[in-house]
């Protein structure tokens, strides 16, 4: 419950739409109705039109995967994101594209904050995305879920590495995602 916490506070900005679609207690007992559950959740999740002001960003997560470096810088910029979104009500969080593939969506301050941190703001929110993607995988376990096939419909797919590089991180960014101070990172 720690991590999905953590989850929570890595990417749920103030009034900003859930991380990943929930799922039903259905999707776990039956693996035909996980089928139509997924079906329902996919209409369910924000799209581009329930974005809420959030800009929709074309295929934020097709780009390459993170590195280490990459991820350590991140959860160095994380803090100080997650200060201002939550003075500035930002908007930022995961959502269905138009052709029902995860993508994900910002408001335009949100970009300008991620380039002042020294991002480009597509690859800033990819990282954001997949980190919390991966934290989610590591907190409900990845064997239970692809034995349920069961994964939100707005979450992106990450590679063995990057979950290796979240699990060696793990403590850097469950603090980092909590807001906390920048934490002592091994690199």
């Amino acid at each position: 419950m720690t991590c999905m916490l953590a989850i929570l506070a890595l990417c749920m900005l103030p009034y900003a739409e859930p991380l990943f679609a929930a799922q039903s207690a259905a999707q776990k007992q039956n693996a035909q109705k996980q089928a139509g559950a997924r079906k329902r959740a996919a209409q369910s999740a924000p799209t581009a039109a329930t974005a809420n002001a959030a800009v929709p960003v074309p295929d934020v997560y097709a780009q390459g995967p993170f590195t280490e470096k990459e991820l350590v810088r991140f959860i160095e910029s994380m803090p100080l994101f997650l200060a201002w979104a939550r003075a500035s009500k930002a908007k930022a969080h995961p959502m269905v594209n138009a052709a029902g593939k995860p993508d994900f969506a910002y408001t335009p301050e949100a970009a300008a904050k991620a380039e002042e941190l020294g991002w480009e703001p597509k690859r800033f929110f990819c990282l954001l995305g997949k980190a919390a993607a991966a934290l989610y995988l590591v907190e409900e376990g990845t064997d239970r879920i692809q034995a349920l096939q069961a994964l939100p419909p707005d979450m992106p797919t990450v590679t063995e590495t990057e979950m290796a590089l979240v699990r060696k991180h793990l403590a850097s960014l469950l603090r980092a995602g909590a807001g906390g101070p920048p934490p002592t990172l091994a690199r």
